[in-house]
């Protein structure tokens, strides 16, 4: 029996891939901030570590016995006002997971990056692994300590077996915080939605945690895959909701113009010190169409794309059953 040590284990991604590995017989190891914001559930082959990344010490400790590591955890708040605010997790805490996972010898690290390390295409011409990022994800500040993190992985792959696994917008059940649910929140039983003009590739959380669990397998060090579904604009992901939940809603589309002012208002506001995730480039995320191609994973990995529809139903039914 192999024994996985998941940090970030109390997400959305890591709760769901916990739940799977138990289930197929795996022992896991959980590296959580807090126990109590994991999911209440016990398992014999389940042992919960509170901690975090910035000892390397303590995580070279928890980890000895473990066979794999997939490192999931990440500061992912973006309102944060400076690049070095995200780099104690993100780029730090990285470099100790490598380092724990080099003094024991690890077999295999499977590093969670984010899509929007590449570039994004149109429908026309998806973006891939191949393609360097993109405004405005390049004045992300988020997204360029992911980055940075990733120059660490890419430098490491060549003393420990590691594959980079990039997801793109993840939906689905078990979303505690919750992260990506808030957006199936703005829109549930809500009887007007606003829309802005993108839209972004979606992926069922469960989809990733396959893909995760295949990665193990995976000989060849360096691997760079990203897990991607199916390409919305933002008009049509909503729609999705309203139909799933049977509610009625009137859609009404938010003019760019008026995303490019809020934009700037929140840069105002982050020049005198306020922290807001409100902001130029995070606005103008939402303008532009943020699709990806997955067609390397499907081949590299074996995989098979569930849509979309069953996952937005189980994150329904997950925060109307809260």
């Amino acid at each position: 029996m192999k024994t996985v040590f998941i940090t970030g284990a109390n997400g959305l991604l890591g709760t769901n891939l916990t739940l799977k590995l138990l289930e197929e017989g795996y022992s896991v190891k959980a590296l959580v901030r807090d126990k109590q914001s994991l999911i209440r559930f016990s398992h014999e082959n389940l042992e919960l570590i509170q901690g975090d990344l910035s000892d390397p010490k303590h995580l070279k400790n928890v980890s000895k016995e473990c066979t794999i590591v997939v490192h999931i955890a990440a500061n992912t708040n973006q309102n944060l006002l400076y690049l070095k605010d995200y780099e104690e997790a993100n780029v730090q805490g990285t470099k100790n997971i490598i380092e724990a996972c080099t003094s024991n010898s690890i077999e295999k690290l499977i590093y969670i990056g984010t899509a929007n390390t590449y570039g994004y295409g149109s429908l026309d011409a998806l973006g891939d692994e191949t393609k360097p990022m993109r405004y405005p994800h390049t004045l992300s500040l988020y997204a360029q300590s992911k980055a940075e993190a990733q120059k660490c992985i890419d430098v490491a792959s060549s003393k420990i077996n590691i594959a980079t696994l990039s997801p793109t917008f993840m939906i689905g059940a078990n979303d505690t915080k919750p992260s990506s649910g808030k957006l199936i929140l703005a829109v549930l039983n809500k009887k007007i939605v606003f829309y802005p003009s993108g839209g972004k590739n979606v992926v069922a959380v469960n989809d990733v945690v396959h893909g995760i669990i295949k990665a193990f397998r995976l000989k060849e060090s360096g691997r760079k895959l990203i897990l991607a579904n199916e390409n919305l604009t933002y008009k049509a992901l909503f729609k999705k909701i309203i139909e799933q939940n049977k509610q009625h809603t009137l859609l009404i589309p938010i003019p760019n113009l008026l995303l490019f002012a809020v934009g700037f208002l929140g840069d105002a506001l982050r020049f005198i010190k306020i922290k807001t995730s409100v902001s130029s480039a995070n606005l103008a995320v939402l303008r532009i169409n943020n699709f990806y191609d997955n067609s390397k994973a499907k081949n590299e990995l074996n995989m098979d794309f569930t849509s979309i529809d069953g996952a937005i139903g189980e994150a329904i039914r997950y925060f109307k059953g809260k």
